[in-house]
């Protein structure tokens, strides 16, 4: 996806789970989007439904960290029937 193509389709959520990133490293290497224009006026962003997830060790493997992975995504996009076990572990709002 281009960077206007990001923007032209204004996600109400978005999640950065980059493959072999760690949630430190994902947290380091987001200046690479916050830092560009438009970044901003994302819907996501202005309702702080920005997250990052830790790629490496629960999204892009194979294995029983899938169960682990749903809990995740639940744990992101519905926060009122979820309790967040796994926040600061394998995601954090942005």
């Amino acid at each position: 996806m281009t960077w206007d193509e990001l923007l032209s389709s204004d996600p109400d959520v978005l999640i950065a789970l980059p493959c072999g990133f760690d949630l430190a490293r994902t947290r380091s290497e987001m200046h690479w989007l916050t830092r560009r224009g438009g970044w901003n006026r994302l819907t996501s962003v202005r309702n702080r439904n920005a997250f990052l997830c830790d790629g490496n060790q629960f999204m892009n493997r194979p294995g029983p960290r899938l169960v682990e992975s749903l809990q995740i995504f639940a744990e992101m996009l519905h926060p009122d029937l979820f309790e967040p076990k796994l926040e600061h572990i394998g995601w954090e709002r942005l």
